[in-house]
């Protein structure tokens, strides 16, 4: 009878340590994988800045007609984590095409404040030169637009879909300010006034 007790005892304890084990696992699992990455911080390791290396990346630029964009491959220091790297990726873009021919789409004096992902949304804050300095034409801020866009992406890992601020506000594009004007035009229908 001590016998079948003290084995029934030792299972006990054993099935205690296993659920023990294994809760301490799922919490592990459930910091790591939904409770610690938060906006804002990048949601893959950060390699040490001591594998930052030279690597070939594509830029695009318009066309001398200003209706396409043309890749450029050219040389840029990567490796120090998303944020470093979406901004050394930039500095290329911003400072123009090297080949002749090619057209810069971005203005040369916008600097981008901040990049960081959100599972494989990459967030870029540009300053209002972006804006302000910008050729102008619907066109030209296609090719702006999409030119960032296919750089990013094409050149950052995982990195699936873009999403451009101006100093932290939304960008104002012509698709924004459509639906702005539906949204004033069915208030106003509705004699809620043009405001």
């Amino acid at each position: 009878m001590t016998k079948q007790r003290s084995l029934k005892t030792a299972l006990a304890v054993s099935w205690a340590l296993l659920v023990l084990l294994l809760a301490g696992f799922g919490l592990k699992l459930l910091n790591d994988f939904v409770l610690a990455p938060q906006q804002g911080t990048p949601s893959r390791p950060t390699p040490s800045p001591a594998k930052r290396e030279e690597r070939v990346i594509t830029i695009y630029f318009a066309d001398e007609g200003a209706s396409k964009l043309i890749p450029e491959r050219r040389f840029a220091k990567l490796g120090a984590g998303p944020s470093a790297d979406a901004k050394a990726i930039m500095a290329e873009l911003i400072r123009g095409p090297q080949s002749p021919g090619l057209l810069p789409t971005v203005p040369a004096d916008t600097r981008l404040l901040n990049a960081y992902e959100i599972g494989d949304m990459l967030v870029l804050d540009f300053t209002h030169e972006l804006q302000t300095n910008h050729m102008g034409g619907s066109t030209s801020e296609l090719l702006t637009v999409y030119s960032i866009v296919n750089t990013m992406t094409k050149n950052m890992h995982g990195v699936r879909k873009i999403q451009m601020l101006v100093e932290g506000e939304e960008i104002e594009n012509g698709r924004n300010k459509k639906r702005e004007r539906k949204r004033r035009r069915e208030r106003k229908e509705r004699g809620g006034g043009g405001g």
